[in-house]
């Protein structure tokens, strides 16, 4: 169950927490799986049994779901995520939030869980400094519920993890509770009661709650990044085809072993009765039954045959996950931009619909934090009035790039063309250092001449 939903009016029992655990099982053993294929655990290769212990058993394992996993983060988020905005306070602001928190690091580990998961959590907190955070969290140890509304809003999260703890010499592990509840609002949309957060222990499959502290924000601080609407990982709908490549590459690795180590039969009395009981190991056998005779015995295999099926498998991976091959010889060549998006579309649709999703994510990581802020320092920012720009990692023809940037000046902003530069990655810091040249360009050429507007002696 990916995604749980229960009544808004719920009631916060020691039942209700231990079913939610229960039924996030079979989802923790889906996320377990995905992350094996990640890490190149590859399951159905690695379990593979052979029968015949005397054979070659070689199990070869492929980094597909790393490939393609990297390939699609590093395609979103290779380049930093820049902001735009009127607010130049509510910028800076944000700016050291982010250098606090090293969002870019933050980011690229919540898309590569997205990538790999389906979804991503991030959990915000004030640390000892009075500092907002905001951590990637395992979606293994979280489990998130929204409301039936048309909205879909958390209104509980539940955080558990193991936690090994020495107890008289000996290591024990417990399970500890972390539970976050929405704060209550009176009809006019104010908080009338903060947010809590729950700590506790399961300790024979019963809850043991020990305290509770006000969450700070104006909400769960909970936030979450999808890969899509359906919760699929990026490779996870092509797993089949990984495991069919793998069995293929471990049948052919198998059979060149065999070919390597191919038997020699013997027709006729070639060795003696001692040396017979050792016929498997010296890889020999003999017939006596005939003339005498000596020919190796070879497998016949259908190398183009054999070769066209694995190669059909890898463009069926490359296919259906919309990642492309790199190796491909259609990727080296030096192609316009308009022929390297063609390249590139399947990408880049898969890309489009994870950044729209991600974006999601992070504008109610800004949402939380400019509430936190208000409430802090009696702000007044508001969180529309800022703009997460991506920019493609994708390798450019500089020379067309700069060319279109030039025929788009004065036609579209400033702000909008420095951002198409993929050398930028903060836009407001270069318009900054373009005004301050320009500045000092002044300065040199004008200073000499003096106060135009001072009186005449």
């Amino acid at each position: 169950m990916r995604k749980i939903k229960i009544d808004k009016d719920y009631t916060l029992t020691n039942d209700l927490i231990l079913d939610l655990i229960d039924k996030h099982s079979t989802e923790k053993s889906r996320l377990e799986k995905l992350l094996r294929y990640y890490n190149n655990e590859n399951d159905k290769i690695n379990n593979r049994v052979y029968k015949n212990k005397n054979k070659p058993q070689n199990k070869l394992s492929h980094p597909y779901a790393q490939y393609i996993t990297d390939t699609a983060v590093g395609y979103l988020l290779g380049k930093p995520i820049a902001y735009t905005t009127e607010d130049e306070k509510l910028l800076e602001e944000l700016a050291d939030i982010f250098k606090y928190n090293d969002e870019a690091d933050n980011n690229t580990t919540l898309a590569k869980m997205a990538s790999i998961y389906g979804y991503a959590y991030e959990i915000m907190y004030i640390d000892k400094f009075a500092k907002p955070r905001f951590k990637a969290i395992d979606p293994s140890q979280l489990i998130v519920c929204y409301d039936n509304t048309l909205e879909e809003n958390i209104i509980l999260a539940i955080r558990y993890y193991d936690e090994i703890i020495r107890v008289n010499d000996e290591d024990e592990t417990i399970t500890r509770l972390e539970i976050y509840t929405k704060p209550t609002q009176n009809d006019k949309g104010q908080i009338v009661a903060n947010g809590k957060i729950i700590r506790g222990t399961i300790e024979d499959n019963n809850v043991i709650l020990s305290d509770e502290e006000d969450c700070y924000f104006d909400d769960i601080p909970v936030n979450v990044y999808i890969n899509n609407d359906e919760l699929y990982g990026d490779f996870e709908k092509v797993i089949s085809l990984i495991d069919a490549y793998d069995q293929s590459q471990s049948d052919t690795a198998n059979d060149f072993e065999l070919f390597t180590n191919c038997m020699l039969i013997v027709n006729g009395e070639l060795i003696d009765d001692d040396q017979a009981k050792d016929l498997n190991d010296i890889n020999l056998i003999q017939f006596l039954n005939s003339d005498s005779d000596a020919k190796y015995l070879i497998k016949d295999i259908q190398d183009t045959a054999l070769e066209n099926y694995k190669n059909r498998l890898n463009e069926d991976i490359h296919r259906f996950s919309f990642v492309p091959n790199m190796a491909d010889k259609e990727f080296s060549s030096n192609a316009s931009g308009i022929a390297m998006k063609f390249k590139l579309m399947g990408l880049e649709n898969l890309i489009g619909v994870k950044e729209a999703k991600f974006k999601k994510g992070l504008m109610r990581r800004i949402e939380l934090l400019c509430a936190y802020t208000k409430m802090k320092n009696n702000s007044d920012y508001s969180y529309l009035a800022i703009e997460p720009v991506f920019t493609r990692n994708t390798p450019n023809n500089e020379l067309e790039l700069s060319q279109i940037m030039q025929n788009l000046t004065g036609i579209l902003s400033e702000e909008t063309v420095i951002a198409m530069s993929p050398r930028v990655s903060d836009v407001q810091a270069e318009i900054e250092k373009k005004e301050k040249e320009a500045n000092k360009l002044y300065d040199d050429n004008y200073s000499e001449l003096g106060d135009i507007n001072a009186e005449e002696e």
